[in-house]
Order: structure tokens, then C-alpha cells, then sequence
């Protein structure tokens, strides 16, 4: 585990290591040289090794009593400013989380090394390097990669080798041409009968529809009905 008592972070001191040994991170960063080569003047970083590397750290887990506490939070920015003095500080109070700005990769992959898993407070702070956002030159998105522009309206030429799929023949059912073509206009049809834990099923079927310049049929039933009213209104 990690040591409470830090004395300097750039002393190659075994005892005063920053970074937890059974974390599986690496000590030091490949790309970079080692924080306490003593050849780094005469070895200097290529540039281009750089330009993909992050210049800032996300650190997580910060207890909720830094935020609260001027003090707290001095110290805090105090111990990532040994790695560079051109350092700024974004607070996220809500994600319990803070980013530092570094001006060199070199600082930031430092600190990230150093200060991961380093005990501060109340609680253990971990420190990332912050994806870096690559930039782009047209700031709009682009359409999709035109592989069916056949299907557009207008339709475009197809593509070569692009026949036309033949349509299937209609499926007729015959059973249920011959079962509606079995109901009598105007008649009332028992589909399923009635039992003691299912309602009968009953279809109601309208009468013919009389053409142009016709008169409409009455059923024979209302002719009977009517009948029997008149004959028995009479004296």
C-alpha cells in the first residue's frame, strides 16, 4: 500500500514511493523518460511521441470534506503543482472528481504515475489521464457511406447484378370465401354455440343494399308484423 508521509516526489527514495505496487499500472510511462534519470538533459523526447499524449488528469474518489474546505483544497493543488508550476484546476464538486491541466505530457504522465492510489484525506484518491480530444476541421457531421442510394426517390440506377424479385401469388382461402358466401343477407348465423363457461358467438348479417331508382325490399317478418297490427286495429 501506499504511504501516508511523502516527503518529495521526485526523490528516488524506495521509501517514499507515491504509486501503489500492487496497483498492476506500470512505474513509468514508455514514451517518457524515467522521473529520476539523471541523462534526461542529454536524451531529450522526441516531439512526435508527445503529440498523442494527454497533458491532463481526471482524479477520482475525493472526499466530499475537500470540497467543503478552502484549506483542504490547497493542499491538494499544492501536491500536483510539484510536477509543474503552469497548472490549473477544474473542480467538479457533483462527480466528487477533479481534472488538472498540465502545459507538458511529461508533467501529467509524472503526476499520474506518482500520485495514483495516493491516500489524501479521508479516502484514496486515483488519478487518469484525460482522453484527449483530437481535433477536426469541419465541425459538422457527415452523411453516411451511400451503399443503397438505388432506394432513393427518384430511383437511381441499380447496381450491377440487381434483378428484380418476382412477387409471390396471393394466398386465397377458400374455405373463407365459401363460409361468408354461405350467410344469408339479413339473417342472424350461430358461429359457436353457447356453453356453461364460453358466450355464444352470433354474426349479424345486413340485408341487400337496393340499386339506383329501386325501392327498398322489407323483410317478410316485418310484413307479418305489420299485417297482424292492422288486422287487429281493425273494428
Amino acid at each position: 500500500q501506499a504511504h501516508n508521509a511523502v516527503a518529495d516526489p521526485a526523490t528516488p527514495d524506495d521509501e517514499h514511493h507515491f504509486i501503489n505496487p500492487t496497483d498492476g499500472l506500470p512505474n513509468e510511462h514508455p514514451a517518457l523518460p524515467s522521473a529520476y534519470d539523471s541523462d534526461n538533459e542529454s536524451n531529450p523526447v522526441d516531439d512526435d511521441l508527445l503529440d498523442d499524449l494527454p497533458t491532463s488528469i481526471i482524479v477520482t474518489n475525493i472526499h466530499s470534506e475537500v470540497f467543503a474546505s478552502d484549506e483542504l483544497k490547497a493542499r491538494l493543488e499544492q501536491l500536483f503543482r510539484t510536477f509543474s508550476d503552469n497548472t490549473t484546476f477544474q473542480w467538479l464538486k457533483s462527480f466528487r472528481r477533479l481534472r488538472v491541466n498540465y502545459d507538458t505530457a511529461i508533467a501529467a504522465a509524472n503526476a499520474r504515475i506518482q500520485l495514483h492510489q495516493y491516500p489524501f484525506g479521508k479516502s484514496v484518491i486515483n488519478c487518469y489521464l484525460a482522453q484527449p480530444v483530437t481535433p477536426v476541421s469541419n465541425p459538422n457531421l457527415k452523411p453516411p457511406a451511400p451503399v443503397k442510394q438505388f432506394l432513393i426517390s427518384p430511383p437511381a440506377s441499380p447496381p450491377a447484378g440487381w434483378e428484380p424479385a418476382e412477387e409471390a401469388e396471393p394466398l386465397v382461402n377458400h374455405d373463407l370465401l365459401a363460409a361468408l358466401a354461405s350467410l344469408t343477407p339479413g339473417e342472424s348465423h350461430e358461429i359457436h354455440a353457447q356453453s356453461e363457461h364460453h358466450p355464444g358467438i352470433i354474426v349479424h348479417t345486413a340485408g341487400q343494399q337496393p340499386g339506383a331508382g329501386e325501392a327498398p325490399v322489407e323483410n317478410e317478418e316485418d310484413e307479418d308484423e305489420e299485417g297482424r297490427r292492422s288486422k287487429s286495429s281493425t273494428p
